[in-house]
């Protein structure tokens, strides 16, 4: 029996005895395939991830076997496979959020000439699930599964205001930020006024913060128990933009989130904005 506990937990790591150490290291491989933006090689994997690269080629073979990752052309180095991107896949396949959001954002893109993205909030950072690109001047640099930083981005502002001010400093962790302009606020202090002004208004702006440029608001979308389960964005060229044509897109994007978050079962924002009030009276602390 003991030596039948021993080998059960070979392959445990941290306190948590039910993760595995090898499926950890597995996912390790994939999540930096898929964000290198390059083809890689055995010992840069292992370099990497800190491991031995034995264990590298092991985990990599296994990953290729099942057809998660394949080798390159030059057949030294791996890519993502098949298989990761069916996976990847079959999450918006099966995601009502997606197909809720579509038809606003197609709207947004060849309507209203925006350009339009989807996503969600995950291990600290917005992953894109659509990116939609309008006949405008802006190009569209973040593919589905891309990610995107909270603190920049107009739908990753608008869910971080969802959060106590206590949960943003936890979720954004260490200051200062990774600047991703000259405008990027990279402390917790000169993004927090912004943040309680997305409380207030409803939506989030990303004034030339994520991109040099350009200029973009954004908004949740909530499920029917009321809960922000995703964002929206809209992106335009910071060009020329007028004062009214803030309002238009500030109008545009908090009104498509707001059908998307109907089709998903929320109650309408003025209902949802009474029960608030109600459950502040009930609980004024």
């Amino acid at each position: 029996m003991k030596e039948e506990r021993r080998a059960d937990s070979r392959d445990k790591t941290g306190p948590d005895r039910a993760i595995s150490q090898s499926v950890t290291r597995a996912l390790a491989v994939l999540d930096l395939l898929a964000d290198a933006g390059e083809d890689i090689g055995v010992r840069e994997v292992a370099r990497r991830l800190s491991i031995a690269p034995s264990i590298a080629q092991r985990l990599l073979a296994t990953l290729e076997a099942g057809g998660y990752v394949e080798h390159a052309s030059d057949g030294m180095r791996y890519r993502i496979g098949y298989r990761a991107f069916q996976v990847g896949r079959m999450f918006l396949a099966k995601n009502d959020l997606r197909g809720s959001s579509l038809p606003e954002l197609r709207e947004m893109a060849e309507r209203d000439q925006i350009n339009a993205y989807l996503g969600v909030m995950r291990d600290g950072a917005m992953v894109y699930l659509e990116a939609l690109q309008s006949t405008g001047p802006i190009a569209i640099t973040s593919a589905p599964g891309s990610r995107g930083a909270l603190h920049s981005t107009a739908f990753g502002k608008a869910l971080l205001a969802e959060l106590t001010d206590d949960e943003v400093r936890r979720m954004l962790g260490p200051e200062p930020y990774r600047a991703l302009t000259a405008k990027t606020r990279t402390t917790f202090g000169s993004l927090q006024k912004e943040l309680s002004e997305a409380r207030r208004l409803g939506y989030a702006v990303s004034d030339q913060e994520n991109l040099d440029a350009i200029y973009a608001v954004g908004a949740v979308i909530r499920d029917a128990s009321g809960q922000a389960v995703a964002g929206i964005s809209g992106a335009v060229p910071h060009s020329q933009l007028q004062s009214k044509d803030r309002e238009k897109l500030r109008d545009i994007v908090t009104a498509a989130a707001e059908r998307i978050s109907r089709r998903l079962g929320a109650a309408p924002a003025h209902l949802r904005r009474t029960r608030e009030y109600s459950d502040k009276q009930k609980d004024p602390c």
